[in-house]
């Protein structure tokens, strides 16, 4: 081992972070721009693993160390599930799946294309983000074989060793999306579906929650019916990829609707403005941090505004393209 990948190797073993949630599952922080912002779950049934969600390319080796602590051999990972194909839920998927040999991955079924071959992926992330943000946040994508890969429609059901995992296809953040139902725990891993709740920012008097509407699939009636359909299955928690498992979902849920419609309301308010997407990252911005104050978060109001203003104007350029896709 060269000096520089010794040095690599102490770097990821020291930033490794990860909790035990009991029922077998571990939330794994997948180191995407700050702890604490996306996780990914490492899921084990006596001696198999299963990841769902797995955050980028760069993620792949905390997520190897983790298994290593956890007293796994990379022949024992049986599974890959990204809850849907968006780069920090699935972008290392091809890494993993390469370091993992018995490994399958379960996606939706319109996601499995982009898993097969992710040159449309990484073609319009790199749009997006450019060459060197690109790399620095994603680390490049890799395919997958077809044979390795099952497609899961609504419906579908994994017995996992013996623990039952089902995939309802829940739309409204993605069209790709399943959230992947765990009778041991009784709870749900929701990917993007059951909102971002951030855990710095849930001190106050009620937790936080609000819908990432990324582009380019906002659907705000298909996202009402889904959390829905989630919530008539009674769940005790949610795990969530951003971030952390949380229980008594009912409050979230209802929150979570709340501002799906507030959000297609303030789209539609600035719908014909001639600054239209940063008035909208204004207006999102205002209205997250206005909660916080109110529920007394107990951060300053620059330090909300430093935690939630990349999501913000995520968020605003999804629904902008949300209005632009209406009016065609």
């Amino acid at each position: 081992m060269t000096m520089e990948s010794e040095q690599q190797a102490l770097d990821i073993a020291k930033n490794t972070r990860y909790q035990d949630l009991g029922f077998g599952i571990s939330c794994v922080d997948v180191q995407l721009q700050r702890p604490g912002l996306a996780s990914c779950y490492l899921l084990r049934s006596g001696d198999e693993a299963a990841f769902i969600d797995c955050g980028t390319s760069n993620s792949i080796p905390y997520l190897l160390e983790v298994l290593r602590r956890s007293d796994l051999e990379i022949e024992q990972l049986r599974y890959v599930i990204p809850t849907h194909v968006h780069l920090d839920h699935a972008g290392g998927a091809g890494r993993l799946m390469a370091a993992c040999p018995n490994a399958q991955l379960i996606v939706h079924p319109r996601g499995a294309r982009h898993m097969i071959d992710p040159a449309q992926l990484q073609s319009a992330a790199l749009a997006v983000y450019g060459e060197e943000r690109f790399s620095r946040m994603f680390g490049g994508l890799e395919a997958i074989a077809a044979e390795r890969v099952v497609e899961a429609p609504d419906g579908f059901e994994l017995d996992f060793n013996g623990r039952m995992l089902r995939f309802l296809d829940t739309q409204g953040h993605a069209r790709h999306h399943n959230c992947i139902v765990d009778e041991a725990s009784h709870g749900c891993f929701t990917g993007d579906t059951f909102g971002v709740s951030y855990h710095e920012l849930n001190l106050g008097r009620n937790r936080f929650i609000f819908p990432p509407t990324t582009p380019t699939q906002f659907d705000p009636d298909a996202w009402l019916a889904s959390i829905d359909r989630l919530m008539a299955l009674k769940p005790e928690r949610m795990y969530l990829t951003h971030y952390g498992c949380h229980e008594e979902p009912d409050y979230l849920a209802r929150e979570l609707k709340l501002n799906i419609r507030e959000y297609a309301e303030i789209a539609e308010e600035f719908a014909n403005h001639p600054n239209r997407l940063e008035r909208l990252s204004v207006a999102l911005l205002e209205q997250a941090r206005n909660f916080l104050l109110d529920q007394q978060c107990g951060e300053e109001p620059e330090v909300i505004d430093a935690l939630l203003s990349g999501d913000m104007r995520l968020n605003a350029q999804g629904l902008d393209y949300w209005l632009s896709h209406r009016a065609a």
